[in-house]
């Protein structure tokens, strides 16, 4: 390696001794094992997304999720809505069809295949969101379902 061209390794190489190397090693063993613990599960996602709605009001959540599935008025005038929500089902395509054409020393051919498609469609993952308003605030709530789907949900 030239010592016109610039590189890191060419940098350290000559600065960096065996306490040095081992040094770095430790850092790095700390730092993969803090990064290991500093992990979010997609359950804390999904109560991040149910908390950042706290304290929203009843028109940015409609722009953000559409209009209620359900609403009704509680005797003591609070205002509850629910929105559900489902991702498509996903279902085994179509029949699909393949051609082949081969060829070798002194012959050749074509062949075809058909694929037909067999199983159950999975269900797809649903999201129900139930939040009560009181005085133009949203106060309390209750999420039910997929929460790797329910944590699309959060507020941007």
């Amino acid at each position: 390696m030239h010592r016109n061209s610039v590189s890191l390794a060419w940098y350290l190489e000559p600065r960096l001794t065996g306490g040095h190397i081992d040094t770095l090693r430790k850092a790095s063993f700390i730092l993969a094992l803090l990064a290991g613990c500093s992990t979010v599960t997609v359950e804390q996602e999904a109560e991040q997304a149910k908390a950042s709605w706290q304290g929203a009001t009843y028109d940015e959540v409609v722009m953000r999720w559409g209009p209620p599935n359900r609403s009704a008025t509680l005797s003591d005038g609070r205002q509850t809505h629910t929105w559900t929500s489902q991702e498509g089902p996903i279902r085994a395509g179509g029949p699909s069809v393949g051609v082949g054409v081969f060829g070798g020393g002194g012959g050749g051919g074509v062949g075809v295949g058909v694929g037909i498609p067999f199983g159950t469609t999975v269900n797809p993952p649903i999201c129900e969101r139930t939040v009560t308003f009181q005085d133009g605030k949203l106060v309390d709530q209750n999420w039910t379902g997929d929460p790797g789907y329910c944590r699309n949900f959060k507020r941007a």
